[in-house]
């Protein structure tokens, strides 16, 4: 070996045990986690130079074979918040390459998991599940448990994406079983975790809520600062789903101070999409898109594709109550483009719900009532509850102004079943708000009134403002009927100011409308 190649062995070598060393003191958690990073950040230039090093003559080098081969796995969860997914799938290919040169089977299955993960954030869940079923096969064969449960673990994640529940938390569970047989405390967390997405995504908010917190408290025992900016994260999407939004906020802040403090451009992502969902329920739709619109561009440039997606239809949600509504079309258009690719039946039911709301704003009532017939196709396929509850709402509504009263009220009766079965409560709010303008419509004044008081006090206990307006607006409107006027324009000037707070266009309409009647 030359004297020039001697020396970039020793190099890369070099540079990988200081990667490890760095990783070793990070996952030690505590104030260790800052000088680990910061420690690392020094050394990243010429961790890079070593890998690519190995990985360029592992194919004539067996020793830099070695190196490339465990290059990935020396700084794992760094080197998850600083490479992007194209270049962690070049590390986990090139290593993929290595150990198979040197017949490390064990390092083969485990690459090979990880490269299914990659895939998995950027869409491409068919690969992904070829890649987690190759690593599982290597494990059983090797006899290696953590790594079948690694693997168990991955694929039940990609189910839950896939909405085959069943088999997720069939595969989750084993995961878990094992990583306790193992006595494994990261593994279990991570699996309680992933047991608590599944259990989110079908609308099992409590049980969800009860697998986060277990996973979070593992964390936090283990100081695992990345783990528990996760799990904090999922925490506060349950809990804008079951409608409690200044707690949501309380964790969602520090899921971001922590993704931040770690370089998680991820968690960074998730952290700003849920922040900009509390500002829309809070009425702050100014900040609520400036958030959707730095966590939509943080995705792309990251190629988190589905996470991009999800960032889209929401930010449509909002342009929608802005009366946006050309723009509004074409987000939820670029995310129905993106399920399509993806193959990605959750999404293709997000986009479907989405583009109903659109022609709905657009008075277009059957092409309405058409996508959300899709959308509750794809709920009932994916078993998800809580977007049966919230498709069913709106194709309660579309019905309704197509004049056909007697099933929308089925529709909305049926909406609000499962949002109390399901514990959410905006949910329930917007079903109760909606039957009361079914009675209303059949003439039926006192009950129609009563249904929106009762929206009036699930808005109010859950700081939704502009549900607050609607619901005393529509108050209003039974006033109005009822010939009593001056109560009526009473409710009427209290919900201009509430939609002025949230900046709603609603306001500059009902004061239009209150200045005509004067004149």
């Amino acid at each position: 070996m030359s004297n020039i190649l001697a020396a970039q062995q020793k190099h890369a070598q070099y540079y990988q045990k200081a990667l490890r060393d760095h990783h070793r003191l990070y996952r030690t958690g505590g104030t260790d986690t800052t000088a680990a990073l910061s420690q690392f950040e020094l050394d990243w230039q010429n961790i890079q130079v070593g890998q690519k090093w190995s990985a360029s003559h592992a194919s004539s080098n067996r020793r830099a074979a070695i190196l490339c081969c465990y290059y990935p796995d020396a700084g794992a969860t760094i080197l998850n918040m600083r490479l992007s997914p194209i270049q962690r799938m070049e590390w986990l290919n090139a290593a993929i390459s290595a150990a198979g040169l040197i017949d490390d089977k064990s390092s083969r299955s485990n690459h090979l998991g990880n490269l299914g993960l990659v895939y998995s954030e950027t869409g491409n869940a068919d690969i992904a599940e070829r890649c987690f079923n190759e690593a599982l096969v290597l494990a059983t064969e090797n006899g290696e448990l953590k790594q079948q449960a690694s693997q168990l673990g991955n694929l039940g994640m990609l189910q839950t994406q896939r909405g085959q529940f069943e088999q997720a938390i069939t595969n989750l569970e084993k995961c878990q079983k094992i990583m306790v047989s193992l006595n494994d405390k990261h593994g279990q967390a991570n699996a309680l975790g992933n047991l608590g997405l599944a259990y989110n995504s079908i609308g099992d908010f409590d049980r969800a809520l009860n697998f986060y917190d277990e996973a979070l408290k593992i964390f936090t025992e283990i100081d695992n600062l990345y783990g528990q900016g996760n799990a904090l994260g999922e925490i506060g999407s349950v809990l804008i789903k079951k409608g409690a939004y200044q707690d949501a906020l309380a964790f969602i802040e520090k899921q971001l101070a922590i993704s931040n403090q770690l370089g998680d451009q991820f968690g960074v992502s998730m952290a700003l999409d849920n922040l900009a969902i509390v500002n829309v329920r809070l009425g702050d739709l100014a900040k609520a898109q400036e958030y959707f619109e730095k966590s939509i561009a943080l995705d792309r440039d990251l190629g988190f594709r589905r996470s991009e997606a999800n960032g889209l239809g929401n930010l449509g949600n909002l342009l929608i109550r802005l009366g946006k509504l050309d723009q509004a079309f074409e987000a939820y258009e670029k995310q129905l483009v993106i399920g399509q690719e993806l193959d990605d039946k959750i999404i293709q039911r997000d986009s479907s719900s989405n583009l109903g709301n659109y022609y709905l704003s657009c008075s277009d009532y059957r092409k309405a009532l058409k996508y959300y017939q899709q959308a509750l196709a794809l709920d009932e396929e994916l078993k998800d509850k809580y977007g049966e509850g919230t498709d069913s709402c709106n194709a309660g509504t579309a019905l309704r102004f197509l004049g056909d009263i007697d099933q929308a009220t089925k529709f909305h009766q049926q909406a609000l079943r499962i949002a109390q079965n399901i514990g959410d409560r905006f949910g329930e709010g917007n079903a109760l708000a909606n039957l009361g303008s079914d009675y209303q419509a059949l003439g039926n004044y006192e009950l129609a009134r009563s249904y929106y008081e009762k929206h009036q006090d699930i808005a109010t206990e859950i700081g939704d403002i502009k549900g607050v307006a609607d619901a005393i607006r529509n108050q209003a409107s039974v006033d109005f009927k009822t010939n009593q006027v001056e109560r009526a324009l009473e409710r009427l000037q209290t919900v201009i100011k509430l939609y002025r707070q949230v900046g709603s266009p609603e306001a500059e309409k009902i004061e239009q409308v209150l200045n005509s009647l004067k004149s």
